[in-house]
Parts: structure tokens; sequence; C-alpha cells
């Protein structure tokens, strides 16, 4: 009789135990995620409001005259780790989006609404051109890397939107790239055959030197 009371006795001794464990490992858990996520709610999936208004990307207002916002994971913590962003654009009648590539990033466009037409297209690595004028809703993809651009065609602004397959991809703008540098003006008329005065033309424009 004594050895089997000794045993419940271990027996509720180890049950007690082991809840008491048990609630402490889940009070734990608990504490440590409400402490790492009680400040996310909703909103925090939902801060890039591409309807505000709309701010430049540095070069665009002068020499292009569109202006674009952008949701990446920089200003959109949200996408962090889903690969893909957005852009939201708007062209002022004849503006032109210039001749540019994504590295890193295929892109999907969408025209949005306005007056305009938004005429995209984009040049392969063998330099065959596809071109097209996209109506309200119309979907264009540009294959990553490619250079592409966008020229409003129509009367009035244009709105259009882009897909991205990167969260935060990258840019280079062949304009800039030529001359928006230092790159002594000599070397770029022997590399892209124009006259030295439209070089410099060109860098004074793009504030580049050399």
């Amino acid at each position: 009789m004594h050895i089997l009371l000794h045993k419940i006795h271990n027996s509720i001794t180890s049950s007690v135990y082991y809840t008491f464990t048990m609630s402490l490992v889940f009070f734990l858990f608990g504490f440590l995620l409400s402490s790492i996520t009680s400040h996310v709610s909703a909103r925090d999936f939902c801060v890039a409001d591409l309807k505000s208004s709309l701010t430049t990307v540095g070069w665009t207002p002068n020499q292009f005259n569109f202006s674009t916002i952008s949701a990446t994971v920089d200003n959109f913590p949200a996408l962090n780790g889903l690969g893909f962003s957005l852009a939201r654009a708007e062209l002022e009648e004849g503006a032109t989006v210039p001749l540019h590539t994504h590295p890193d990033a295929t892109e999907v466009v969408i025209a949005g609404s306005g007056p305009g037409k938004y005429t995209t297209g984009f040049i392969t690595s063998d330099n065959v051109v596809y071109i097209k004028t996209l109506s309200e809703g119309d979907i264009f993809v540009i294959p990553k890397g490619l250079l592409h651009f966008g020229i409003n065609s129509g009367k009035g602004k244009s709105v259009g939107f882009g897909v991205f397959s990167s969260e935060n991809p990258s840019i280079e703008v062949l304009d800039l790239a030529l001359f928006g540098n230092n790159l002594d003006s000599a070397i770029l008329q022997k590399t892209t055959f124009l006259d030295i005065e439209q070089i410099k033309k060109l860098k004074t424009f793009f504030k580049g030197s050399g």
C-alpha cells in the first residue's frame, strides 16, 4: 500500500510539474509572440498609397514631363519576402518614359484611365522591337533586363501601373548612363558616333561633366 501511494504521489507530482512547465512554456511563447506582433495590423499591409500626390524620381519633371510613385520594400515593408513591387506613373501630354532597363525584374505594365494613350515597347537582345499602344486595362509584359520605353501618344494625361518581379527592382536609364556622368566627351564621341557639340549639350541637360 505504501509503495502504491508513493507511486500515486510521484505521478501526481509529475503531472503537476508537467502542467506547470507546459503552462509556463505556452505563457512565454504567447508573451513573445504578442511582443513581436502586437504592433502588426491590417494597416501594415496597406500603407502604399499609389493614389497620393506623385513624387518625382529626380530626373523626370523637367526632362521627360512625367512623375511616378513606387511601392517597394524600402517604403512598404509588407512586401518583404514577397518578391514583387508596384509603381504608378502619370504622363503629361507628350511625355516620355526614356529608354531604361530593370536588370533584375520583369515588368508588367497595366494601362490606367485618362484621356491620353500610353504607347510602350521593348527591344530584344537581337534588336527586334515590340511596340503597342494600350487602351485602359490592357496589359503588356516587358521581359527582365530589356531596354523599354513609354510615350503618351494621345491628348491629355495618361496613367499607367507597373508590377515588378522584385520587391526592390533596380533601374538603369540609358540617357543618364550615357550623359549624366563624368565620362570624357571624346570617348563618348568614339563610342556613340555623336558630335562633340551634341554630347556636351546632352551632358549639360542631364547634369553630366567631362
